[in-house]
């Protein structure tokens, strides 16, 4: 059964996103603020802007609602980071402005006329309940390893701070009073900018961010769920996004808190949206801007998924070009959609260039020789069952799907994670076992794209069906063990933490170890020096704040003449704390414990007592 109807413009998703962008504004005028208010408003943009998503998605409403999101956070997050290179202070009004002209441009890029509903059918039904309980699956999981006041691991406490001085400051390319003594913001800006603007606009306390991990846990379900929904049928696309939503390194990303890596991975599943729709002819001129934004925003979220983003798309390119029957054509076209990007992007790329300025250059591949990937670990990360169905789908893909050039993205990305994962065997530095984390979104994407093709689709089901459970089964106890092993903080740390903070003077240098870094400065709110491991580090200019930081703990001659000149009395440090390697941190040489607890000893030095 279905209906049609028509409805002439305003479109309701751009009512939608301009009554939650107005919305916020009424409610901040009239001092009702709210964090999820905020967020909402930071999303909406990408329902006004939905003409620019690819033509593949935008056939269906279901994929072009939850397609929508991802591109709001890529267009906001960059035009953000461009008003603050521009020199215009990021404050809640300036925000909702910007919000407010986003949606503003959005409407020009609607077709004027009537707009046809989707017709609503048993089957479309049907996908939208699935998703939706591949959503809330995907909750009780990362619920499983966020769900205290207490958020397991460290990065987050950087991600706070940062988007507290974007607030205070009111700017991006500012200075972290605490870190390493006092040094730039390096962090990736796309998910700071975010962070700080809901903080700007709900004027909440930065705490409040530490679950606002789970929003892009349910966005990288949703984007992957449109992408094979448009490509696959709509299937594919509840398989796909349940892989995603189940695989165990989902759960382990969730245990130090990627936030960056995360948002990246919620826009690269958009970004193949948009070079499948390329590669098979199906992007319009729209489509092409909304590719640029993309590509833009996912270099700000995460500099390493942006190298990653436009390796992939360079190759698609090229292979578009080398395809084409029309070569010169098709190097035009690629030409104009890279200086397109360009020009779009200027304002984010003059931001990262600033930030690398500060760098002092790279550290060596050696220094990350220790990160090099245990098979067996990844393969617990991406579930025995999700890699054996992989490697399967790689085969059926290589004998029956060779021609499907929408999957040349996901390929290409396979290609690079397991290139640049083995990067150390040619000198390339990098955090090679992190590259795990892309393989179950390109496995998730194979598999879906090859299981709804198979013959006898009642009894494929039935097997996606009992894999789906069996690594569920798998990743539910997991997530428990993730956050065991990344939870520094707990109600005793926060006891010695609070006695601690009542004896600092101000501006105190405190000493940390590795798993105690972000926390101390955070929590704190002291100067830190923090004795990180050189593959903790991507700015060569901080390596010698860590060397320093650990010359104090392992009292060396040059750490004591160093600690007396800093006055550091206090030493922060996790008894288990692990290296890259797996095995514990060597223990401090001097000092007497004043608190000690099973994730914290607080060490008071010889000099100082």
């Amino acid at each position: 059964m279905g209906f049609t109807g028509t409805l002439r413009s305003p479109p309701p998703l751009w009512v939608l996103a301009a009554v939650l962008v107005l919305g916020e504004v009424a409610c901040a005028l009239c001092g009702a603020r709210s964090v999820a208010l905020s967020a909402l408003a930071l999303l909406a943009p990408g329902w006004a802007l939905a003409p620019l998503l690819p033509g593949p998605i935008r056939r269906h409403r279901l994929a072009t609602i939850m397609a929508a999101p991802a591109l709001g956070l890529a267009v906001v997050s960059s035009l953000l980071i461009t008003l603050a290179r521009v020199g215009i202070p990021l404050t809640d009004t300036s925000v909702q402005l910007g919000l407010v002209a986003l949606v503003a441009v959005g409407i020009l890029t609607w077709t004027p006329g009537r707009v046809e509903h989707a017709r609503v059918t048993r089957g479309g039904v049907l996908a939208a309940l699935g998703l939706l309980a591949v959503i809330a699956l995907s909750l009780v999981l990362a619920l499983r390893v966020l769900g205290s006041t207490l958020v397991p691991g460290n990065d987050w406490a950087k991600y706070l701070l940062y988007a507290d001085e974007i607030r205070r400051q009111g700017s991006m390319l500012i200075m972290n009073p605490f870190w390493m003594l006092g040094v730039p913001f390096r962090d990736d800006p796309g998910g700071p900018a975010l962070y700080g603007s809901v903080l700007l606009m709900s004027h909440a306390q930065a705490g409040v961010l530490s679950h606002g991990i789970l929003v892009f846990v349910v966005l990288e379900v949703t984007t992957v769920f449109a992408f094979a929904r448009a490509f696959w049928g709509r299937a594919a696309g509840v398989l796909a996004a349940a892989l995603v939503a189940v695989v165990p390194a989902s759960q382990d990303i969730l245990g130090w808190e990627g936030v960056a890596n995360l948002l990246a991975l919620v826009l690269l599943p958009l970004l193949f949206a948009y070079l499948a729709a390329y590669a098979t002819g199906q992007l319009d001129r729209r489509g092409k801007a909304g590719l640029a934004f993309t590509l833009i925003g996912l270099v700000a979220s995460h500099r390493l998924s942006g190298a990653i983003g436009i390796v992939v798309t360079g190759v698609v390119l090229l292979a578009c070009c080398a395809a084409a029957k029309d070569h010169l054509r098709a190097v035009r076209d690629a030409v104009y959609l890279t200086a397109g990007t360009l020009v779009v992007g200027v304002g984010v790329l003059a931001d990262l260039y600033a930030r690398e300025r500060t760098f002092g250059g790279s550290l060596p591949y050696t220094d990350y020789l220790d990160t090099k990937i245990n098979l067996t670990l990844a393969l617990r990360d991406i579930s025995p069952v999700v890699a054996s169905a992989t490697a399967v789908a790689l085969v059926v893909i290589a004998f029956r799907h060779r021609g499907d050039r929408a999957l040349w993205p996901s390929l290409v990305l396979l290609v690079v994670s397991v290139a640049l994962g083995y990067g150390w065997i040619l000198h390339v530095a990098n955090y090679y076992s992190r590259m795990v984390f892309y393989v179950p979104l390109v496995a998730a994407i194979l598999v879906a794209a090859v299981a709804v093709r198979l013959r006898w689709p009642v009894l494929v089901a039935g097997v996606c069906i009992a894999g789906i459970a069996a690594t569920t089964i798998n990743s539910y106890p997991q997530a428990k063990s993730v956050r065991s092993y990344y939870s520094f903080v707990t109600p005793a740390a926060l006891r010695g933490l609070n006695a601690l903070t009542a004896v600092l003077r101000p501006n105190e240098v405190v000493v940390t170890d590795r798993c105690w870094s972000f926390l101390g400065e955070w929590l704190l709110s002291t100067r830190t020096l923090a004795a990180l491991l050189p593959e903790d580090i991507q700015p060569a200019a901080e390596l010698k704040f860590a060397d320093e930081a650990k010359s104090i703990i392992h009292d060396t001659r040059a750490g004591r003449r160093l600690g007396r000149a800093l006055g550091v009395r206090f030493l922060l440090l996790d008894p288990t704390c692990p290296g890259a390697d797996g095995g514990f941190l060597k223990p401090p040489r001097h000092g007497t414990p004043v608190f000690e607890s099973t994730t914290l000893a607080i060490v008071r030095l010889p000099a100082s007592e």
